[in-house]
């Protein structure tokens, strides 16, 4: 189930980065068709397309991920039931639940990586599970800085920003280095 999660995981680094790319010529071409007279709610560029692609990747390894993590989770628990801190259930919601999937997540790795056993993947707790959580979140929060700052933006507001959808992309990019290790660290 390892590699699962590993082509759902890249899936949606290459639909971040397909978004982002994208943003760079949709960005112009919404300030053009602007400048033109096309009322803003008619605007249509290549960008609001490819969108959909960052939902349905992100969904999709969300649903892979916590399938893998669950068999993970049981592993450890049947062998010693105070291995993992959250119960089952967190598995799946923990990384959807305001406030809690700011910390949870991390520790579900950190206690699959302890329960693992071996030396590499103690290795990489500490420095590695908090790039790999610092840079997720990151990409959470400047992925939907742009959705916030167009709520009381003035007519003429681009609400396509590359710069934010590529500085997404690299934070999501770091973070998918690290996860890749740890995916093959705690294996299928």
């Amino acid at each position: 189930m390892g590699r699962q999660v590993i082509a759902a995981s890249s899936s949606l680094l290459a639909g971040v980065w397909i978004v982002a790319l994208s943003s760079i010529p949709s960005a112009q071409s919404y300030r053009d068709q602007l400048a033109s007279g096309v009322e803003a709610s008619k605007i249509v560029t290549a960008y609001d397309a490819m969108t959909v692609i960052v939902p349905i990747t992100m969904i999709g390894a969300w649903i892979i991920s916590s399938r893998w993590l669950r068999q993970l989770h049981d592993a450890a628990t049947a062998s010693s039931p105070i291995a993992i801190r959250r119960n089952r259930t967190w598995v799946f919601w923990s990384w959807i639940v305001p406030v809690v999937s700011l910390w949870f997540p991390k520790n579900l790795i950190e206690d699959l990586l302890k329960a693992n056993g071996s030396d590499e993947a103690k290795s990489l707790i500490g420095r590695d599970t908090m790039t790999w959580w610092l840079t997720w979140v990151g990409f959470a929060l400047v992925n939907n800085i742009s959705i916030v700052a167009a709520f009381d933006a003035s007519s003429d507001y681009v609400p396509i920003r590359p710069e934010l959808e590529i500085a997404a992309a690299c934070l999501l990019t770091g973070s998918y280095l690290v996860w890749i290790r740890i995916i093959r660290v705690l294996g299928d």
